[in-house]
């Protein structure tokens, strides 16, 4: 089985470089490499191009964010499967193997794979093993900073949905709940894309599956690291919003409402108005995007909050 890979990178050369090595000694070979670089200016393209010639470089003129990064390599991809790699993430030699082994094996009702993601610098503990849908409405990686192995993260199990950070999706999934916004919601630049997505599959009917023996080693934070705490209090409150009026019962949304006005105030903290106009925005584009949502769905809204809910 192809597998395809999308690496979305911006300016993050040694990682990027780091990343594609971790590729190339991989046990599957049927891989199709492709990497969407964001108008990165410190030689990640001609790098991979020169270094890693199997791999297909779509150089962007400017920075679309990671949603967007995504949605151009799936476009372009050919696999049944297409998995989403961070680009600071070393792949252990049998990472593909075993999510292709796992799709084979994978029941028709199961459209997302996820792989366990240790900390590169801690590579005794885990980063994520997936995402969990909390009771606020927000998403929060599985067994994170949990020591490895333990019993827990050693089985394959069910879970909520992936993180994209290292997952595989089923190509026929990703058309079937494809958004005017892309597979993953353009809207959401980075943070949160990927609950998003997932949480929209399981609104239609849609499992995924935690997968042990496919394992990367993140860096975590490579890129956003220099974007500083404000850009990313205002990028991720505004994203949780948007996740959750597409996505979430208005019992949940409702009830997660101080949540959101205490965001409201942080979004306020540290953009002042124009992060007020960004979130109105947001909180307009997401409900007609809603609607979208409304017609591919197939599983109850609160039905989906009771089964994966967690505290």
């Amino acid at each position: 089985m192809r597998l395809s890979i999308v690496i979305v990178n911006w300016n993050s050369r040694d990682d990027l470089r780091a990343c594609l090595a971790s590729l190339a000694a991989q046990i599957h070979r049927d891989l199709e490499i492709i990497v969407v670089d964001n108008g990165s200016t410190d030689g990640s393209v001609s790098m991979a191009a020169a270094e890693f010639p199997a791999s297909r470089v779509l150089a962007q003129s400017d920075n679309l964010g990671f949603a967007e990064g995504c949605n151009r390599g799936i476009a372009v991809s050919t696999g049944d499967w297409v998995a989403m790699l961070n680009n600071d993430c070393v792949a252990e030699p049998g990472w593909a193997e075993a999510l292709v082994d796992a799709a084979a094996r994978a029941p028709a009702s199961c459209g997302m794979l996820q792989s366990l993601m240790l900390f590169l610098d801690r590579p005794g503990t885990i980063n994520s093993t997936g995402s969990e849908l909390t009771a606020l409405g927000s998403g929060r990686d599985r067994h994170r900073d949990r020591p490895w192995p333990n019993d827990d993260s050693k089985r394959p199990a069910a879970i909520f949905c992936p993180t994209a950070g290292a997952a595989a999706y089923r190509r026929t999934m990703l058309e079937q709940i494809q958004l005017s916004t892309g597979y993953f919601d353009r809207a959401h630049f980075m943070y949160f894309e990927d609950l998003d997505l997932g949480w929209r599959a399981r609104l239609a009917g849609w499992d995924a599956f935690y997968v042990p023996d496919s394992v990367v080693r993140h860096r975590w934070h490579g890129s956003t690291d220099r974007l500083g705490a404000s850009w990313l209090a205002v990028l991720s409150g505004i994203n949780r919003v948007r996740t959750q009026l597409k996505n979430a019962s208005p019992s949940l949304i409702a009830r997660t409402s101080p949540v959101t006005l205490v965001e409201t105030l942080e979004i306020a903290r540290h953009a002042g108005l124009d992060g007020l106009r960004r979130l109105q925005n947001a909180v307009q584009e997401s409900l007609a995007v809603r609607k979208e949502v409304a017609k591919i769905s197939r599983v109850d809204r609160r039905s989906v909050e009771r089964a994966w809910t967690t505290w």
